[in-house]
């Protein structure tokens, strides 16, 4: 069973995307599990980027979340990483890594520009069986200009919800498209909130604009 069916409630109240000091984010995973719990996040997921050759140490990252989850019981803490999707499909993360974490996800990274390798691998990597999510989904399409007939955006969705994979509502890029979003609705593909977060800033936006929608209310 996938991690998030366990948090499943959780879904639109955790923030499930977030970047630590480890690579492009900017303050620690303490720092960032401290505000969250002070400001009654439910669940956070620390979805560091990888590679299959990396900078930095990832046991190391681990560790730091074993002393979080013992420092901050309240909060549950989900160790994950966003492992970007290579030309043939797979992902381009170490088999060992990608087992010993929570919460994987995916995302398109310094990708071929060509569309059919882009849709191709798409059908592929949604069925992997380690996947959780695609995060910033439709970002490559986004920066290329490129579109995606309903026809195949459906039948990739239909996959999703075959296999359990979650479509991320990404906040720094506001994706995915409003008719994307409408069609994973209407087929039952869950939905997932991920701000991307690389500082507590970005944090503080996350919950200043959670504040905002429901008027006021807590987290």
């Amino acid at each position: 069973m996938k991690i998030w069916k366990k948090y499943e409630k959780y879904l639109l109240t955790g923030e499930w995307h977030i970047h630590t000091n480890y690579t492009d984010g900017s303050n620690t995973v303490d720092e960032i599990s401290q505000y969250a719990l002070e400001k009654g996040i439910p669940l956070i997921a620390f979805t560091e980027h990888v590679r299959r050759h990396m900078d930095y140490n990832f046991e190391d990252f681990m560790e730091d979340i074993d002393r979080a989850r013992e420092k901050y019981p309240q909060l549950i803490i989900l160790s994950g990483v966003e492992a970007k999707v290579l030309p043939d499909g797979s992902l381009d993360v170490d088999e060992n890594i990608i087992k010993e974490v929570d919460y994987p996800i995916f995302a398109y990274h310094s990708f071929p520009d060509d569309i059919e390798v882009y849709m191709r691998t798409l059908s592929v990597v949604v069925k992997n069986e380690y996947v959780n999510t695609w995060a910033h989904p439709g970002l490559f399409l986004l920066k290329r200009g490129y579109g995606v007939r309903d026809i195949d955006i459906v039948r990739i969705l239909r996959e999703m919800r075959e296999n359990d994979v979650l479509l991320e509502i990404n906040y720094k890029y506001n994706l995915p498209f409003a008719e994307w979003l409408t069609k994973a609705k209407e087929m039952g593909v869950e939905l997932v909130k991920g701000g991307d977060i690389h500082s507590i800033q970005d944090l503080k936006r996350r919950v200043k604009m959670r504040k905002y929608l429901n008027k006021g209310k807590p987290y």
